[in-house]
């Protein structure tokens, strides 16, 4: 009997087997339209922030797709969302290893670097993503790039790649800002004033924007400016995470 237990349970561990490369063999002789309509879907989890879902799935082709830049892109996605930095940037890595015109999984592994404190890393990915002249997005690599050499107190550099970043996409606001840093920290306050006025123009629906022109405007003494842009701000987007700030510096204002 107790022979013909262990034959059963061998039998078993066998067919375990056996049916774990079947997976495998399966994965690598999937379609590649299939391959394509899986990773739709694994991007369509990332987009919902549903990374346990998003992983299965990809787990799901990775015999197929283990050569694709693509599947390591998501993979560099998916490990982000789960906050393992490393596992992250082993995704973005392999990506631009196996595409090094991969304009965005070289801007996306310079966010990883400089989580992980690898500076000079994450410059080296920042400027290659800004170099590749097919990225549709440029102004993100040139702006992430200019508010590291702001960290570093490198501001000239700082200055040349936050216009770089306007020139690529002059509605991109977070620019802007970065251009307001900079000029602060070199004490330009009227060009630091002006240029947030510059980010309202483009877009005059930018909460942010009114929030950081109405401070700065306090600092320089312009309190009766600050406080028409407060108002504005409290208003007009009474439900906006700036409102409740305006409404305090209102009541300081008083």
């Amino acid at each position: 009997m107790k022979k013909y237990a262990l034959i059963c349970m061998l039998c078993l561990v066998l067919a375990g087997c056996g049916a774990r490369a079947g997976s495998r063999g399966a994965s690598s002789a999937m379609h590649p339209k299939e391959v394509d309509l899986r990773l739709n879907l694994v991007e369509s989890h990332i987009t919902g922030r549903q990374y346990q879902l998003a992983l299965q799935e990809l787990l799901k082709v990775e015999g197929a797709a283990d050569h694709l830049s693509r599947y390591h892109f998501d993979s560099g996605l998916i490990y982000l969302g789960l906050d393992e930095l490393e596992k992250a940037r082993d995704g973005f890595t392999k990506a631009v290893e196996i595409d090094d015109d991969f304009a965005e999984a070289w801007n996306n592994l310079g966010k990883i670097e400089e989580a992980l404190g690898r500076d000079s890393q994450a410059e080296a990915a920042y400027r290659k993503s800004f170099s590749i002249l097919t990225y549709v997005t440029p102004e993100f690599a040139a702006y992430n790039l200019g508010t590291l050499l702001l960290r570093q107190g490198r501001l000239k550099e700082a200055e040349d790649f936050g216009r770089k970043a306007l020139a690529r996409n002059w509605r991109f606001i977070p620019a802007y800002k970065l251009l307001s840093d900079v000029f602060v920290a070199q004490n330009r306050m009227d060009d630091a004033e002006a240029v947030l006025k510059s980010g309202l123009e483009a877009d005059m629906n930018s909460t942010s924007t009114m929030l950081a022109l109405a401070e700065h405007q306090v600092r320089i003494g312009k309190s009766s400016e600050a406080k028409d842009l407060f108002e504005r701000i409290a208003k007009q987007y009474p439900k906006s995470s700036e409102a409740k700030v305006a409404r305090d510096y209102l009541d300081l204002l008083q």
